[in-house]
C-alpha cells in the first residue's frame, strides 16, 4: 500500500493568545495592539497574522519572522527561487496561486516549499502525495510568495506581464504600511466628521481631500506608487476587481474604527492619469434622528409632525444632492416607527439600518429597480412606504397608486424648491387631479455652514480659523390646501402656484435664508451661494419666478 512522504516540519495553526504574547514579547506589536488583535481574531475567522496586517498593526516581514520562530519553521525571504520548478514538477500555476505556496528548490532530501500559512499542512501533504516527495516547509511573507509566483514562467508575454503586475499590486496592497495608511485615512476622516474621502489621480501622484460640513478640504498627497497601492487596497476591501481600471466600479465594505463599526461605499471613475476614488463614510453613531439636532426651528418641527401624521398620501423632501434629504426621511421614519405599523423602505443604497423597519436595497444588476421593488412591497401589507427617490414615470405612478390605496408614501425629489417638486411629478406623467388628491406636502431644504459661536465668524482655534463650525438646515414647507389643489387640477404650476402659496403665507427658502443671516446664525457668503440670494434684499414677490426655478 502506498503511503505519502511526511512533512519535515510540523505545521498547525497556532493558538492566538500565546502567539500574540510572543509578538508582544518580540516587540512586533504593542500590548494595546495585541489586545486589539486578539479581540478582532476572537470575533472573526481570519488568522492572527492576517488580522494584524488588515489592521495595519505591524510591518509584514518582522511579523512573519516572529511567526516562523513561534511555529519552529525556517523563515525565507525568497530572494532566489527556481522559476522552472513548477513546470518540472508538473504543478499547475493557477493552483499554486490559489493556495499561495511556491516550490523553491529540490534535492535528495525532498522539495523545499514556501507558504505564509502555518495551517497549510493539508495543502502541502496533498502536494507531497501527488509528487511522492518529502516536503520541507518554510515560512515567507504573502507579498514575497506572490512576487515569486509572478516570476514563474518568465513573464515574456503581455498576458504574463499583466499577471505579474497584478500579483505585485495585490502584494503591495496587502503590505503592512499600505494597510496602515488606508486605516489611518479612514480613521482620521471619521474622527474629523468627514462624509467623503476623495482620492484624485494626478500626473505625479494623487490628491487626498476630505469633505467636511459640505466643503472639500485638502488632507495629503500620495506618490504614484503609493496611490496605486492605496487604490488597490480600497478595491480589495470593497471586493472590486483591482485589475479593472477602464470602467467605473461601485462596492461597499465594513470596518471597525476605534471600536465602532463604519460602513463604506466606494466609487471609482477612470480619469486622465488613473482613477478618481470617492469613499462615502457612513457612521451609524453620527446619525442624528432628532429634528432639533438637525437645525429645524420649533415651528417647523410642528409643521413636519403634522404633515407626516396623515394616514395616507405622498410627502416629499426636495433638494439637491447633499442637502440632507435622506437624513430627514430617516428622522421621520424613526418618529413614525411604532409596533402597530409596518414600514418598508426601498433605497439605493441602504445607508443606515433602522431597527424595526424593513429595508430593501435596489439592485439594478438583477433588475431590482425602484418600481419593481415597490410592486412587491405593496403586496407586503405596509402602512408606510419610503422610496429613496422618485426618478421615473413608473415609480411616480406606483407611488400615487400606493397613496390611493391608503398608504403614507415618503420620498425625495431633486428639485430647487418645494413648488418645483409639483412640476417634477407632473413632468413624470402624474395626472394633475391625481397629484392634487394624493400630495400632502413638500419640505424643501438646504444645508449651510453655521458661523462659529466662539469667534462669530472671525476664525479661532475652535473652528480651525475657518470662522465656520457645523451646519444647519434652511427649509421651506409647501402644504397642500383646497386652493392649491384646485389650482393644480386646473393645470396651474410653477410661478402661479408659488404666487398662490405666498398669498397663503408660504415663506420661501430665500426668505428663510435671509432670516438666518440676519440672526447671525449662518455664513452669509455660503448662504448667498446656496440659495442664490442677492446682496440687496427684495420682497418675496420679486423672487417668485426665480423661486420656482
Amino acid at each position: 500500500m502506498f503511503s505519502p512522504r511526511p512533512l519535515k516540519a510540523t505545521l498547525s495553526p497556532p493558538d492566538p493568545a500565546p502567539l500574540i504574547d510572543h509578538l508582544v514579547a518580540e516587540g512586533v506589536i504593542s500590548s494595546m495592539d495585541g489586545r486589539r488583535a486578539l479581540s478582532a481574531v476572537s470575533g472573526g475567522t481570519s488568522s492572527v497574522a492576517t488580522t494584524i496586517m488588515e489592521l495595519g498593526l505591524a510591518d509584514e516581514r518582522p511579523l512573519f519572522v516572529a511567526l516562523a520562530e513561534f511555529v519552529s519553521v525556517p523563515f525565507d525571504d525568497l530572494h532566489e527561487s527556481d522559476t522552472t520548478l513548477p513546470d518540472v514538477l508538473a504543478l499547475d500555476l493557477t493552483f499554486l496561486k490559489r493556495v499561495a505556496v511556491v516550490p523553491l528548490s529540490k534535492d535528495e532530501d525532498g522539495i523545499t516549499m514556501a507558504t505564509s500559512d502555518p495551517g497549510a499542512a493539508d495543502v502541502l501533504e496533498a502536494i507531497a502525495f501527488k509528487l511522492d516527495e518529502t516536503i520541507m516547509p518554510v515560512l515567507a511573507t504573502p507579498s514575497s510568495i506572490a512576487a515569486a509566483l509572478a516570476r514563474v514562467g518568465g513573464g515574456t508575454s503581455v498576458e504574463s506581464d499583466s499577471e505579474a503586475d497584478l500579483d505585485r499590486l495585490k502584494a503591495m496592497a496587502s503590505d503592512g504600511p499600505v494597510v496602515r495608511l488606508v486605516n489611518d485615512l479612514i480613521g482620521k476622516a471619521t474622527a474629523d466628521g468627514a462624509s467623503d474621502v476623495h482620492i484624485e489621480a494626478e500626473e505625479n501622484g494623487a490628491e487626498v481631500r476630505f469633505r467636511i460640513d459640505g466643503t472639500l478640504r485638502r488632507e495629503t498627497r500620495l506618490t504614484s506608487t503609493m496611490r496605486a497601492a492605496v487604490v488597490s487596497r480600497l478595491k480589495i476591501m470593497a471586493q472590486l476587481n483591482i485589475s479593472e481600471k477602464r470602467r467605473p466600479q461601485d462596492g461597499r465594505a465594513s470596518v471597525v474604527v476605534r471600536g465602532r463599526p463604519i460602513d463604506l461605499r466606494l466609487s471609482t471613475l477612470p480619469i486622465q492619469h488613473g482613477e478618481s476614488v470617492v469613499l462615502r463614510i457612513l457612521d451609524q453613531r453620527r446619525l442624528q434622528l432628532d429634528w432639533s439636532a438637525l437645525g429645524y426651528s420649533p415651528s417647523r418641527i410642528e409643521e413636519i409632525r403634522k404633515l407626516i401624521s396623515v394616514p395616507n398620501g405622498i410627502v416629499l423632501v426636495a433638494g439637491p444632492t447633499g442637502s440632507g434629504k435622506t437624513t430627514t426621511l430617516y428622522t421621520a421614519l424613526a418618529e413614525l416607527n411604532k409596533s402597530d405599523r409596518k414600514i418598508i423602505t426601498v433605497e439605493d443604497p441602504v445607508e443606515y439600518l433602522l431597527k424595526g423597519i424593513v429595508q430593501v436595497q435596489v439592485e439594478p444588476e438583477i433588475d431590482m429597480s425602484f418600481a419593481r421593488a415597490l410592486r412587491a412591497i405593496l403586496r407586503q401589507d405596509p402602512n408606510i412606504v419610503m422610496i429613496g427617490e422618485i426618478r421615473d414615470e413608473e415609480t411616480a405612478e406606483i407611488a400615487v397608486r400606493a397613496a390611493q390605496m391608503g398608504r403614507l408614501v415618503l420620498s425625495t425629489v431633486h428639485t430647487n424648491n418645494a413648488v418645483a417638486a409639483v412640476d417634477r411629478l407632473l413632468d413624470l406623467g402624474v395626472a394633475p387631479y391625481l397629484l392634487a388628491s394624493t400630495l400632502r406636502g413638500v419640505l424643501s431644504q438646504r444645508l449651510v455652514s453655521k458661523l462659529c459661536s466662539s469667534c462669530g465668524g472671525k476664525g479661532c482655534v475652535a473652528c480651525g480659523e475657518l470662522g465656520r463650525l457645523g451646519r444647519t438646515v434652511v427649509s421651506e414647507m409647501f402644504r397642500m390646501s383646497d386652493t392649491l389643489a384646485d389650482a393644480i387640477t386646473a393645470g396651474n404650476s410653477g410661478a402661479r402656484l408659488m404666487r398662490l402659496a405666498v398669498e397663503n403665507g408660504h415663506r420661501t427658502l430665500r426668505e428663510e435664508g435671509r432670516a438666518l443671516i440676519d440672526a447671525g446664525v449662518v455664513d452669509p457668503a455660503e448662504t448667498h451661494q446656496q440659495l442664490g440670494l442677492e446682496s440687496a434684499y427684495h420682497s418675496s414677490a420679486d423672487h417668485i419666478s426665480d423661486d420656482c426655478g
